[in-house]
């Protein structure tokens, strides 16, 4: 079992709040992702989970037990740091089994333990050498490794890619990604970079300001964002008002049908992404829409982002093509299941 519940949750460092009131439970074989920007309190929950902080208020559950009273040992929570922590003194073997000899494991299951972990994580072969004949990403598998072997109910990664370059990192999520499946083990990963979130979590927990802003999977933060602060966190651009009327939302980008909505003829935050504006050369557009004329172009490898004035102010477009340049005119469409209308705040 790994089943984890934080209930209104409150911790301050003196006068200065850092989270609260957070409310949040992951589930037994579950990828949790914490999600946000820094400084915004993500390691102060783990450290509140594994029991290296106690909360100013709330309370702490794992497998429906209070744990937050207890000692870190004895929490069955293992939190894997954003540096490896090794014993230099120690080979790979030797940190990966220290755990188990401090819990008075047999050497024969410690031998056991340890041999399994070692090809779970890929380190077949490495077992006798030492910290620094490591690289950096075979020093934070270990480190992943000392703490898998001592299979706990809740596994606590504490942004543990950081320091990795683009491609290792990536094997590292996949790892992790291909361990959690085959242990399905309850994993809570703290990250500030969305797409890698997106990319390993079952569910993703957004944190802005001490506040959890929206928790759901990793679709529904992306296209179904709550308001327009979770929308920007996630690359959302080209906010802009309307009036809902009848099922329409007439707003300057045109008028768009909404469905039946509440809040008739009040006005509406919505937005719609940069890549759900289709774009073409003036006049040549199939549907018609906004015209307006490209006054900046950013290359970004798969796409290419503009930034378009029109009539309804200016507009950011994402798209694949690579015929549009500065001082040209377009047409813009806009896709009314594109649009996302927030609730009345």
């Amino acid at each position: 079992m790994g089943d984890l519940k934080l209930q209104n949750v409150t911790i301050a460092y003196g006068p200065r709040m850092i989270i609260q009131g957070l409310s949040l439970a992951v589930h037994d074989g579950e990828m949790v992702s914490l999600l946000g920007p820094s400084g915004a309190g993500k390691t102060t929950i783990l450290k509140a989970i594994s029991g290296l902080l106690k909360p100013d208020g709330g309370d702490i559950l794992i497998d429906g037990r209070s744990v937050t009273d207890l000692a870190p040992e004895n929490r069955d929570a293992v939190m894997v740091f954003q540096k490896p922590l090794l014993f230099p003194f120690m080979n790979v073997a030797q940190n990966i089994g220290f755990g188990l000899r401090m819990l008075r494991f047999t050497k024969s299951e410690t031998r056991r333990r340890v041999a399994r972990i070692l090809a779970l994580t890929r380190l077949e072969g490495l077992e006798f050498r030492k910290v620094h004949e490591l690289s950096g990403g075979q020093q934070q598998r270990a480190a992943l490794a000392r703490a898998l072997v001592l299979e706990p109910s809740i596994l606590l990664l504490d942004e543990p890619l950081s320091n990795l370059d683009a491609n290792l990192r990536q094997r590292m999520r996949d790892l992790i990604q291909s361990i959690q499946t085959e242990t399905r083990m309850t994993m809570v990963f703290v990250t500030h970079d969305q797409s890698e979130a997106l990319m390993i979590s079952h569910r993703v927990a957004l944190l802005l300001d001490g506040r959890l802003r929206q928790v759901g999977t990793p679709r529904q933060l992306f296209y179904e964002p709550i308001d327009p602060d979770v929308a920007r966190f996630f690359g959302g651009r080209n906010f802009f008002q309307g009036r809902v009327e009848n099922g329409l939302l007439r707003s300057d980008l045109g008028v768009f049908p909404v469905g039946r909505q509440d809040g008739n003829g009040h006005l509406r935050m919505a937005t719609i992404r940069p890549e759900d504006i289709e774009i073409a050369p003036l006049g040549k557009s199939a549907n018609g829409g906004l015209t307006g004329r490209i006054v900046k172009t950013n290359f970004e490898g798969s796409a290419i982002r503009h930034v378009v004035t029109t009539t309804a102010g200016e507009l950011m477009v994402l798209t694949t093509q690579d015929r549009f340049a500065p001082g040209q005119e377009v047409a813009l469409t806009v896709s009314p299941d594109k649009i996302r209308l927030f609730p009345k705040s």
